[in-house]
């Protein structure tokens, strides 16, 4: 090899080496979170504005309990919700609250099934129109899509959207 050749041999692996590496891609973005079902449904049944709402009265010891579990619920925390929702079932266990709430938190662990029974309780329990009916019924849609029954679910929101009172005609 020539001395020409060598040192351009040289001169180019030297520059090479200095070089710098192209800049790394920018990271994926997360993907969105997914929707919360439970805080969906309950806006969508608050957004329904019946004019009606009948809703039980409870035992202080209830409230209590419902307070706590909504304070799990609000860290994220649903199996410790589901906890004193039971032990207000033990007091109460006529109320179709509870049984909607209890609904509400087993949707949102995936247990669907159980989440549906506990919907239908809540319903053939309570007033049968109003937010709480659909909010029974808009847990029964999310779990009908879940377990793969566009049918039912489609069902089940139309009865959601027949619970709301419109109020009356005032003149």
């Amino acid at each position: 090899m020539s001395y020409r050749t060598s040192l351009a041999l040289t001169l180019t692996l030297f520059l090479a080496g200095c070089a710098t590496p192209p800049p790394a891609p920018p990271p994926e973005p997360p993907p969105p979170p997914a929707p919360d079902p439970i805080a969906t449904l309950r806006e969508a049944a608050r957004a329904a504005n019946s004019a009606v709402e009948v809703q039980p009265l409870q035992d202080p010891a209830v409230d209590a309990l419902v307070a706590q579990a909504e304070r799990h619920e609000l860290e994220g925390d649903l199996d410790s919700a589901l906890k004193p929702i039971d032990e207000a079932l033990t007091i109460e266990p006529e109320n179709p609250r509870l049984w909607q709430l209890r609904a509400e938190v087993l949707l949102g662990l995936g247990r669907h099934v159980e989440a549906e029974e506990a919907a239908m309780r809540s319903y053939r329990r309570g007033s049968q129109l109003g937010q709480w009916c659909m909010r029974n019924w808009l847990v029964l849609e999310a779990t009908r899509k879940a377990l793969g029954d566009p049918e039912y679910a489609g069902a089940a929101a139309r009865r959601a959207a027949e619970c709301p009172v419109p109020a009356p005609a005032r003149y």
